[in-house]
């Protein structure tokens, strides 16, 4: 099976299975210009194409603030434009001051600079979805982020949780999806390298996170166990078995 129609299957059978999108629905795209969430508008829209029913998808891409070189950094949102516009896309640029927020609290010892800035990029997000009239917004996390943010949550939250496919915010007003969540990283890394032009995370904690020492103890330490690992760590995460899990009392 080609590397285009492995993804485009798991793809596909997570829009199905999870019914990520219907008829009339309006999906705004969170595309960072990263290779997944570029991975995540090529195939949804392929898949609109292919779905029998008829949805609008809105690209946003967003400034976060940080420092970078603007030169390139423009060379590269006009890239993702014109990716856009090739798909039959509507893209949506704007600036905003979450990566300059994220460093004050980093400076200030207050909060996490990766918790104040996704909160602040998501709370953009949500009010964006609003104003455009759309009712899903699709990120492009895949399997390797969910089992990741599983392992965070257990480490340092204390619950057995990770990311949900399809997860209803402000009471059914709307919805964020996630397409990719069948998808091993590696699957979409191969496939970006046919001509896309990713931008460069210029967020400067990118290094240093949780989420990476996470990724790189499981790289390391747990996957290195067994060729099997990861695929057994991915069931479990979708066939939980509540009936042997006790509950706090």
């Amino acid at each position: 099976m080609s590397l285009y129609k492995k993804l485009n299957r798991l793809i596909g059978k997570a829009l199905f299975r999870y019914e990520m999108v219907k008829n009339g629905d309006f999906v705004v795209i969170a595309l960072s210009g990263g290779e997944d969430s570029l991975a995540l508008a090529y195939f949804l829209n392929d898949w609109r194409k292919k779905m029998r029913i008829d949805f609008k998808i809105l690209a946003v891409h967003l400034d976060m603030g940080f420092p970078k070189d603007e030169r390139e950094y423009k060379e590269g949102v006009k890239w993702l434009e014109n990716f856009c516009n090739s798909l039959g896309i509507d893209f949506y640029f704007n600036k905003t001051d979450c990566g300059i927020q994220a460093m004050e609290a980093y400076k200030k010892n207050i909060k996490t600079p990766c918790f104040v800035c996704s909160w602040h990029r998501r709370k953009y997000l949500f009010k964006l979805a609003q104003e455009k009239g759309a009712n899903k917004l699709a990120f492009g996390h895949h399997l390797d982020d969910a089992i990741v943010t599983f392992f965070m949550n257990v480490f340092y939250h204390g619950e057995l949780s990770t990311l949900l496919p399809v997860q209803e915010m402000f009471k059914g007003n709307l919805y964020i999806i996630r397409p990719l969540i069948l998808v091993e990283k590696n699957l979409i890394s191969r496939f970006a390298k046919n001509g896309w032009k990713v931008i460069k995370n210029p967020c400067p904690f990118a290094g240093e996170s949780k989420r990476k020492l996470i990724e790189e103890f499981l790289e390391n330490k747990v996957y290195t166990l067994g060729p099997k690992v990861k695929r057994s760590i991915a069931t479990a995460i979708f066939n939980p078995r509540f009936e042997y899990l006790p509950i706090r009392k």
